[in-house]
């Protein structure tokens, strides 16, 4: 019955709502839980970000596996790289868009996981702005999401890819099975043969925080069937804010912009990679792992972030995922 008390304190929480992160709450979800937990042995509450791109049939299938839908979350407005309704509770600035809700509802332990979309870092900026867990790959309903093709705000085609984003490794590969098919075994001594690691390193060309169109050619030319990008970035929307609409008017806030530790999280989804955020022990920090989206390449990806755990800081679960203080 504990477990079951903490799913409802979860529910209780969201519709409370103190942080206005949520636009709806699924009033029926505490009834699949006990059938979750019989049939998968776990039962994920999962946000998914308040648009009409995201399919339902990915929700029942979310459904199905275990990762029980619990909220419609909010959503920066338009899209926008920052959102200027929510706060970000570490920093106490605007917090990362556009799958803004969607990160901080994980944060904050309303869900276990939560589902967005990414255009231009829309998963990954939010999720390593809370040093929290995100992945995105262009092979999450692919056929479906070709149809929401936009001009980004520097002027770039591209279609946005989906993702998730989760406190923790475990949960994060549990989901790659409703969302990919991949289901994570026991690694061989040899999973890394015919693998090529390259580290990224901003002392050398291209300046990652600088303008996207040569980090995509960058991207491109580097990344191929076999090979993991590794870029150390952040921190996140720490020292300055990572938004192109304040960027673009002059070389001062381009470089205040520049500032923001946004690096090739913004250009993944439109070279079509797919890429894995794994949280620093430093404020809005991240490994950022980037491969071809292909399944072998995505499942080396995870094995590998295996390796680059670190705990969680222990006093953000002590306070923010302290229920009590909500009742």
């Amino acid at each position: 019955m504990e477990r079951l008390e903490t799913y409802a304190k979860k529910t209780f929480l969201a519709l409370k709502n103190p942080y206005c992160t949520v636009n709806q709450v699924n009033p029926r979800v505490i009834d699949l839980v006990a059938p979750s937990l019989e049939k998968h042995g776990f039962a994920w509450y999962t946000g998914v970000k308040d648009t009409s791109v995201i399919p339902g049939e990915l929700k029942e299938r979310l459904n199905e596996n275990g990762f029980l839908f619990h909220t419609a979350d909010k959503m920066a407005l338009g899209g926008r790289a920052v959102d200027l309704q929510l706060i970000n509770p570490i920093t106490g600035k605007w917090m990362t868009g556009s799958s803004s809700g969607t990160a901080l509802n994980v944060f904050y332990g309303i869900n276990d996981a939560g589902i967005g979309t990414d255009g231009g870092g829309s998963v990954l900026a939010p999720a390593a702005a809370l040093n929290l867990y995100g992945f995105i790959s262009p092979l999450i309903e692919q056929e479906h999401m070709k149809q929401y093709a936009k001009t980004s705000t520097d002027g770039i085609v591209f279609s946005p890819s989906l993702g998730t984003i989760t406190r923790d490794l475990k949960t994060l590969e549990q989901v790659l099975n409703p969302l990919l098919g991949i289901n994570l075994k026991e690694e061989s001594m040899n999973w890394e043969d015919g693998l090529e690691w390259k580290e990224v390193s901003n002392e050398n060309p291209p300046d990652i925080y600088g303008h996207r169109e040569p980090l995509i050619q960058f991207l491109n030319q580097i990344t191929g069937p076999g090979t993991i990008l590794i870029s150390k970035e952040g921190p996140v929307d720490v020292n300055a804010m990572g938004d192109s609409i304040y960027g673009h008017f002059d070389k001062e806030t381009e470089t205040c912009q520049a500032r923001s530790g946004k690096g090739l999280m913004r250009v993944v989804n439109m070279c079509g990679k797919s890429a894995l955020t794994i949280p620093a022990s430093k404020l809005g920090c991240c490994t950022l792992l980037i491969c071809e989206s292909k399944k072998e390449d995505i499942e080396a990806m995870f094995r590998k972030a295996r390796l680059m755990v670190c705990q969680r800081s222990q006093l953000i679960e002590r306070y923010f995922m302290n229920f009590d203080m909500y009742f």
